[in-house]
């Protein structure tokens, strides 16, 4: 019974390769980086995603964002995942109040019950709550 079960989650990960090569999991194997960056209007920034090639795993990432306008709004950077069914999740925004040409990087993980089979990030520039204009970049 256990061997059909593989057979049927080996043929589930064929099935999506399309959407995501995925680097070859075994417990001696490192850690691919990938990295999703953009640019928009006062602001630039990146993911990087430290990706095990096991979707189910928790993954190390790390988020970057740099203000590049003296326009006196902030800018924000959030990771953004896909799920095996195409449905992305947006994760928690992280901001850089400190003004022009600060950068701010934080490191921080990310695991889903429905895997992640794509990643990328969001980078935005807010004035209070309000989304003024962001970027998105898929790894």
């Amino acid at each position: 019974m256990l061997k059909r079960n593989y057979v049927f989650r080996a043929a589930g990960l064929a099935a999506v390769s399309g959407v995501l090569v995925l680097a070859t999991a075994n417990p001696s194997s490192a850690a691919t980086n990938r990295t999703a960056s953009c640019s928009t209007t006062g602001a630039k920034g990146y993911s990087t995603t430290a990706w095990t090639g096991d979707p189910y795993q928790e993954q190390s990432v790390t988020l970057g964002v740099t203000d590049t306008s003296a326009d006196g709004h902030h800018v924000r950077v959030r990771y953004l995942t896909q799920q095996q069914s195409g449905a992305t999740r947006y994760w928690q925004w992280h901001s850089n109040t400190d003004g022009n040409g600060t950068s701010k990087t934080w490191y921080t993980s990310a695991k889903s019950d429905y895997g992640i089979w794509g990643f990328g990030v969001e980078i935005a520039r807010f004035e209070g709550d309000t989304l003024l204009n962001s970027c998105v970049d898929w790894g």
